[in-house]
C-alpha cells in the first residue's frame, strides 16, 4: 500500500526551494499522502482517549491534545511509521541537506506524533525542544501533516513562522488537507499555530521530528540569524513582556530568559 504519494519519492528536486524560503529554510507539499490512502482516512471519526495523553490549556497553549502515541489508529500509525522510515530520512537528508540525520528511539512515547486541537485553540510562538531526549543530539527538521478533510481555512489553525525572536510573525501557511509542512528547526524558528475559531470539526495533525549527529547541522545554510545549535528547552514568547509576571506564567519566563542568554554568547 503506497502512503506518501509518488511524486515526492525524490525531495532533493525541491533542495534549492527549501534553502531559500524565508523567515527560514522550509518547504510546502499538498496532496503528500497518496491520493486513494488519504480518501480512505478519515480522522473525523477517531475517537481519542483524553487522558492517555496530555491537555495543554494555558494562555500561550490552549485547546490542545497530543497522543503520546498511545493506542494509535491504525492508519495513523502506518503513516507515522512511514515518516520514520530510513528511506523517508534519507529523502529528507538530499532535501535539507544535513548530513547524519535519525528519528527518535524512545519509543515515541515522550514525543508525541499525533496532535489534535479544538474550538479556541492556539499555539503561540515558540521554538521546541532542542535536544534528542535519550542522546541529546541536535533537533533539526520538522515536519507537520495537515489531516481533518473537511477543514475550512477561515477557521484558522494555520502554520506560524515568526522572526528570530518570535515577536512577529513574518509568514502564514494554511492549513489545508493533506499539506505538508517541512520546516528546519534551530534555536531561533520560532513558529506556532493562529486561533482557531468558528470550526465544525477538530485541527488534526503528525508532527514529526528528526535529528542529527553532527553537533553543527546547520553550517551549510544561509540563514538570516546565527547557524548554531545549543541546547533549550521548549521557549514560548508571550505576546507581551507584562505577560510573563504572573505567577502562573513564570515558568514561561524563565525559560525565555535561559534561551536570551544562551542565544547571545552562542
Amino acid at each position: 500500500m503506497k502512503i506518501i504519494s509518488e511524486k515526492y519519492k525524490n525531495l532533493k528536486k525541491y533542495n534549492s526551494d527549501f534553502r531559500i524560503a524565508k523567515p527560514f529554510p522550509h518547504i510546502i507539499l499538498d496532496n503528500f499522502l497518496d491520493e486513494s490512502f488519504f480518501q480512505n482516512l478519515d480522522v473525523e471519526k477517531i475517537r481519542t482517549d483524553k487522558e492517555k495523553g496530555l491537555l495543554f490549556n494555558t494562555e500561550i497553549e490552549t485547546n490542545k491534545w497530543t497522543s503520546k502515541n498511545v493506542e494509535l489508529n491504525e492508519s495513523i500509525s502506518k503513516i507515522v511509521n512511514e515518516l520514520y522510515t530510513d528511506n523517508f530520512i534519507k529523502n529528507l537528508s538530499k532535501l535539507s541537506g544535513i548530513k547524519d540525520l535519525f528519528s527518535t528511539n524512545v519509543g515515541n512515547t515522550a514525543l508525541a506524533n499525533y496532535h489534535e486541537m479544538y474550538e479556541s485553540g492556539f499555539l503561540g510562538t515558540h521554538v521546541d525542544h532542542s535536544s534528542e531526549p535519550d542522546t541529546g543530539l541536535p533537533h533539526v527538521l520538522n515536519i507537520i501533516l495537515y489531516l481533518s478533510k473537511k477543514w475550512d481555512v477561515t477557521w484558522g489553525g494555520s502554520t506560524m513562522f515568526a522572526n528570530k525572536n518570535g515577536t512577529k510573525i513574518e509568514k502564514i501557511i494554511d492549513y489545508i488537507p493533506n499539506r505538508a509542512v517541512i520546516f528546519l528547526h534551530t534555536p531561533f524558528t520560532f513558529h506556532g499555530v493562529t486561533k482557531i475559531q468558528n470550526n465544525l470539526t477538530k485541527r488534526s495533525t503528525i508532527y514529526v521530528d528528526y535529528y542529527s549527529k553532527n553537533k553543527k547541522p546547520y553550517t551549510h545554510l544561509d540563514l538570516q540569524f546565527k547557524n548554531v545549535w545549543f541546547k533549550h528547552p521548549t521557549t514560548f514568547i508571550l505576546p507581551k513582556f507584562r505577560d510573563y509576571f504572573p505567577k502562573k506564567n513564570r515558568i514561561y519566563l524563565k525559560k525565555m530568559i535561559k534561551h536570551k542568554v544562551k542565544s547571545l554568547i552562542a
